[in-house]
């Protein structure tokens, strides 16, 4: 009896991982150093995340593959169709052009009495939509290059990564691909916690907006990474306060994962390190006046950060495999 779809599209999942494994662990008798291989991560970071179109594109221009990529929040979004091989031409089309009420819908619910009793501000059906535009697959398993992308479940606390196997690390490969990363990008109070399997989740950048370690833990012998967060300080709080509670809450976001993210990266011991860092902090999470101004400095960033002589004897040992096809 024929293999069913399914079968097969775990197979073609399941083959990327296993060439990943391959090359971690059995190099090339006749290579005189370790190869490399990169594990992309793409941070969180709200709107300010259309960096990370850009910087993909700047990767395909070099005709550049990660071996696995880590996303989470819109770095999961933007990580999912890349690793899904979308038409990027379309992406960067749609991150351009897009509006607020694509992807923070109001929910006209919380205008009313008893209003804040709704689970949230906008409506996460609606950026669920906009996620199935842009993403052309359904599963894990239908993904050219490994993903993982992570939520956090509301009731225990816990951290969870949903994806492609990759190692020993824990990782769900059987939830919905949407799903996953609806829920990685479902910041409380702006988007309602995501229902999978029974538990409830919220954006994974509440414990990990920037997740090196989790790259770490993969086997990446050269993390590249995207960061597309904020510091959480410089404007005067007093304007914050104008702005109103989204402003406010955002600022909190920042202080607190900023905060984690400077630990982390002070105690760096793991594999080497490239961090493309944009000029976005500034932007506010949901401002759309910046569209093409962030898509252009991801750009540019990449490129910048793909210029150096550390990166050029890096990509010089690269695997095969990075070279895309």
């Amino acid at each position: 009896m024929s293999k069913s779809l399914f079968s097969r599209l775990r197979d073609v999942g399941a083959s990327a991982a296993q060439r990943f494994l391959k090359r971690t662990a059995e190099p090339n008798a006749g290579e005189q150093e370790e190869a490399v291989r990169i594990v992309l991560v793409l941070s969180g970071g709200a709107l300010r995340g259309l960096v990370h179109v850009g910087a993909w594109r700047a990767l395909l221009e070099r005709g550049l593959r990660p071996d696995v990529i880590i996303g989470t929040s819109i770095g999961a979004l933007v990580g999912a169709a890349a690793a899904a091989g979308a038409d990027w031409t379309f992406v960067e089309r749609a991150a351009r052009s897009v509006v607020r009420k694509e992807i923070a819908a109001l929910d006209r619910r919380v205008l009313l009495l008893n209003g804040v009793r709704r689970p949230a501000l906008f409506r996460g059906e609606v950026l669920r939509q906009y996620m199935e535009r842009l993403i052309p697959a359904r599963t894990f398993q239908e993904l050219t290059i490994p993903l993982q992308v992570n939520a956090v479940n509301l009731g225990t606390g816990e951290m969870k990564w949903f994806g492609t196997p990759v190692g020993e690390e824990d990782v769900d490969p059987t939830a919905d691909l949407l799903d996953a990363v609806w829920a990685s990008s479902s910041v409380p109070t702006f988007y309602a916690p995501v229902e999978i399997d029974g538990s409830f989740y919220i954006d994974g950048g509440i414990l990990d907006t920037f997740a090196l370690r989790r790259a770490a833990a993969l086997g990446a012998t050269w993390i590249l990474a995207v960061d597309a967060t904020t510091e959480g300080v410089g404007d005067d709080p007093a304007d914050l306060i104008d702005e109103g509670m989204l402003a406010i809450n955002e600022r909190v976001f920042g202080i607190v994962s900023g905060a984690r993210r400077r630990a982390v990266l002070e105690r760096w011991s793991g594999p080497p390190l490239t961090i493309v860092r944009p000029a976005a902090g500034h932007i506010p999470a949901f401002d759309f006046e910046f569209n093409d101004y962030l898509v252009n400095e991801g750009h540019r960033a990449m490129n910048e950060a793909l210029s150096t002589p550390e990166a050029n004897e890096r990509l010089g040992r690269a695997t095969p495999a990075l070279k895309a096809s």
